[in-house]
């Protein structure tokens, strides 16, 4: 498995090392084969959104109204959050990814594409966080188990190898508010639109 660079040109600085030391911390403690059978499927299982994707177009087919909603509204958080950090700050921040640069780190997921596309901020991250509040404000009680799936998916990332910790938390950030803002611009109109 050839991986590109294991080293930059200059020495990383002192919130550059933090970050790094986390993610060995986070990637290597944790090392189980449950996690070694289930952070793969994860993340791969996200790629491209085909995951939201599909589950909210199954919503708003087969769903009876307030699930149809919700799928819109998954849809639209996810999607704009997914925009953000894929389209957007990714192209401005080319950071390269911990197998890259660490040589302690080797991706468990395959990794050919990730190499020319940058670490910061991770997508999936983004998207699971996105769906998850989305999900969430309709299906409150579910809150607890789809915040816990979120973060599991997030932290696939850095398992796998392919994202620090900073890009992880910088994800999951913009799912965060993007899914918010979706939230409360369409909400209340996608619960109308179906009813």
């Amino acid at each position: 498995m050839a991986v590109e660079e294991k080293t930059e040109g200059t020495a990383p600085g002192g919130l550059e090392m933090l970050d790094r030391r986390a993610t060995l911390f986070l990637y290597s403690r944790f090392r189980n084969p449950i996690f070694d059978a289930l952070m793969p499927v994860l993340s791969v299982g996200a790629n491209k959104g085909i995951v939201y994707i599909a589950a909210s177009v199954a919503m708003m087919i087969f769903g009876e109204p307030r699930v149809k909603a919700a799928g819109l509204v998954m849809l639209a958080g996810a999607g704009a959050a997914g925009v953000i950090a894929e389209m957007t700050v990714k192209m401005f921040w080319k950071r390269k990814r911990p197998f890259m640069v660490m040589p302690e780190i080797t991706p468990k997921v395959p990794h050919r594409r990730l190499l020319k596309r940058p670490s910061f901020p991770s997508g999936h991250s983004a998207g699971y966080f996105a769906a998850a509040l989305s999900l969430s404000v309709f299906f409150p009680s579910m809150a607890v188990p789809l915040v816990a799936a979120a973060a599991l998916g997030a932290y696939s990332r850095i398992y796998n190898g392919v994202h620090f910790l900073s890009d992880v938390v910088a994800g999951s950030i913009v799912g965060i508010a993007f899914s918010g803002f979706m939230v409360w611009l369409l909400a209340e109109r996608a619960v109308g639109l179906f009813s």
